[in-house]
């Protein structure tokens, strides 16, 4: 059983959804990681160089760590990342420890704090954004916990 998020239950029930997770989860990603290069691009190819360097890492650190122990591996679930992460990698049926967790959320976290960096060199664009990234990760959350994560001893 998991915790009841309060008043938010419908719209975390809603968000959960798997459509919600392509549109909003990843589409939003999709438009973030364009926005983003693109602004960085006008102030310094430098700049440019070092996100695609910081997405290439996340990408990667996904596919070989998380992607490989996920239950939607070798599917659509994520417009193709697990078919991808399928055609490079095999399956890994143990969890995910500590460590690969602590190293994919510090991934993660650096990835958008570059990014809204960029965004809110435009702030309507870093407020639109700062908003998106809760919901994203809300939409990233399975009802049911994550299935690459290693369970807590008990």
């Amino acid at each position: 059983m998991r915790r009841n998020p309060g008043p938010f239950e419908p719209f975390i029930y809603i968000l959960q959804t798997p459509i919600m997770f392509r549109v909003v989860g990843l589409g939003g990603l999709l438009l973030f990681t364009i926005i983003v290069l693109s602004i960085a691009f006008e102030h310094s190819a430098g700049a440019a160089v070092f996100g695609l360097a910081l997405m290439g890492a996340l990408w990667f650190e996904a596919s070989a760590n998380v992607c490989r122990r996920c239950r939607f591996y070798g599917t659509w679930h994520c417009l193709g990342q697990g078919m991808l992460a399928s055609k490079l990698f095999s399956r890994i049926d143990e969890r995910l420890g500590e460590p690969g967790t602590m190293l994919h959320g510090a991934l993660l976290a650096a990835y958008l704090i570059y990014g809204l960096f960029w965004l809110w060199h435009a702030p309507m664009l870093g407020f639109i954004f700062t908003l998106w990234v809760p919901i994203a990760l809300v939409t990233a959350t399975a009802p049911a916990g994550f299935s690459w994560r290693a369970l807590k001893p008990s």
